[in-house]
């Protein structure tokens, strides 16, 4: 294996079709986070099916958020009434440069972050890569010492050239991971392809495939 941990998760969007049970029990996947919306009105079309097809016959269920910066109780309502997550779902707020306008800034990510956790008793797990390396440059120290993300495990996104087995460079604020996603199905070391699905972004989890099963939804 190219990385550390469990090789044992993927995440999905509308760009790839619904991946069979059977090709990911084969892949060794047993985890699969789908994106559910984007900023504030956006919602992937195939999330609702993807989630009826392959929460219900055992694969682990998470879903994920694309963050702009526009008003964040409006994106967290616009999560919440497409993905409605369950206890027993992965809940990730993806920190990515905006697609449209400007980016989500720390305020507004630590924002999200209390509200999602106000509505649903639990924290998110961040995702990120450098965007969110650099945006915590910015923030003064005294106030990352009592930051609302501490509470939330870290999904990193690093596809290095060569095999390693850590990420490196992931946001000091963290002193561990909990997610990697170590390829986009493109860059970053193999494995990349599922026999009968294909390429899709993946991720190793800190941990054993026991422990990735005991812990999820990981918060």
């Amino acid at each position: 294996m190219a990385v550390d941990g469990y090789n044992g998760v993927i995440d999905i969007s509308h760009f790839q079709k619904t991946p069979s049970v059977k090709s990911l029990g084969d892949a060794g996947i047993v985890c699969v986070v789908a994106k559910a919306t984007q900023g504030r009105t956006l919602q992937d079309g195939t999330y609702l099916t993807k989630k009826k097809a392959l929460k219900p016959n055992g694969i682990k269920w998470g879903s994920y958020h694309y963050v702009s910066g526009s008003d964040v109780t409006s994106q967290v309502e616009n999560y919440l009434d497409h993905a409605q997550p369950e206890a027993d779902e992965l809940m990730a707020v993806d920190y990515e440069p905006s697609s449209s306008g400007p980016n989500m800034t720390y305020d507004q990510l630590v924002q999200y972050i209390d509200l999602i956790h106000m509505h649903a008793k639990r924290y998110p797990v961040v995702y990120g890569g450098t965007l969110l390396v650099d945006m915590l440059k910015s923030v003064p120290a005294s106030v990352l010492a009592t930051s609302v993300l501490l509470k939330c495990p870290l999904w990193y996104a690093r596809y290095p050239k060569a095999s390693i087995t850590t990420p490196l460079g992931f946001p000091p604020l963290w002193s561990t991971w909990t997610l990697w996603q170590y390829s986009d199905g493109n860059a970053g070391p193999e494995p990349h392809n599922i026999a009968g699905f294909g390429v899709c972004d993946r991720d190793t989890y800190n941990g054993t495939k026991a422990e990735l099963i005991k812990n999820w939804p990981l918060t």
